[in-house]
């Protein structure tokens, strides 16, 4: 089915990103849309299903952050259907991919969209993600981090912070109410060790949602305490 639509995959990530596809990475993108397509019908993976949404919604929408990446390992919490870990991989193959998620079944279908995309160096954790930042093999690890339609930013920096490495940047995906949740955040960035670096605003065009990424750098260590208990980050952000 998405081979039919590789021509605007080619010319979205183009118009959007500033890359050129290859073949390899153009097949990976198909099939992962087919597989996306095919698996949600069981397990529920996203309400968008138009292939052209997903081109715009889901692929373009992930791979954007490929502009603001740095270093090798990259983490994605609350990955879902695999957004944006499973296309930025694809983008960037040399990138360490860590998808994590709470619900089995998903990690279950993504275990399957690495083996046949024959995706190297990514790999799926099951855990809370709570549970994943008091991890000590996964605590202070990451270059980049990231998490899509997860939470509010105050909640998110409780989750991304304590896995990042100082110096590390934090991707928080937005839309239109990307400056009022910064502005909620402030006193959660003194918490957890972070200082806002910048926001970036991008257009996909026209009936697609204004989209924002927020960047947050780790600035200094982030205290033990965080994050909390599992559930208490969204029951009481810090503010």
């Amino acid at each position: 089915m998405f081979d039919e639509h590789a021509s605007l995959i080619k010319g979205l990530t183009y118009e959007h990103i500033g890359l050129k596809l290859t073949e390899v990475q153009l097949t990976q993108l198909c099939r992962f849309g087919d597989l996306l397509l095919e698996w949600n019908e069981q397990l529920n993976l996203t309400r968008i299903i138009e292939p052209k949404e997903v081109i715009l919604k889901h692929f373009i929408d992930s791979m954007v952050l490929s502009k603001f990446i740095e270093g090798k390992s990259f983490a994605d919490l609350g990955t879902g259907a695999g957004f944006p870990g499973i296309p930025l991989k694809i983008l960037r193959p040399d990138l360490k991919v860590v998808l994590l998620d709470s619900l089995k079944k998903r990690l279950d279908f993504l275990d399957i969209v690495i083996e046949e995309l024959a995706l190297q160096g990514i790999k799926t954790v099951h855990a809370r993600i709570e549970d994943f930042g008091r991890d000590g093999r996964f605590r202070g690890s990451f270059d980049t981090v990231s998490s899509r339609a997860v939470a509010r930013l105050p909640v998110l920096l409780e989750y991304a912070l304590p896995v990042l490495k100082v110096n590390g940047l934090f991707l928080a995906p937005k839309g239109l109410q990307a400056e009022e949740e910064l502005a909620e955040s402030q006193k959660a960035l003194s918490v957890v060790g972070g200082k806002f670096e910048d926001i970036i605003h991008f257009n996909f065009g026209e009936g697609v949602e204004h989209r924002a990424v927020i960047l947050i750098r780790k600035i200094q260590q982030t205290a033990s305490i965080y994050p909390r208990q599992a559930g208490t980050p969204a029951k009481k952000p810090i503010k």
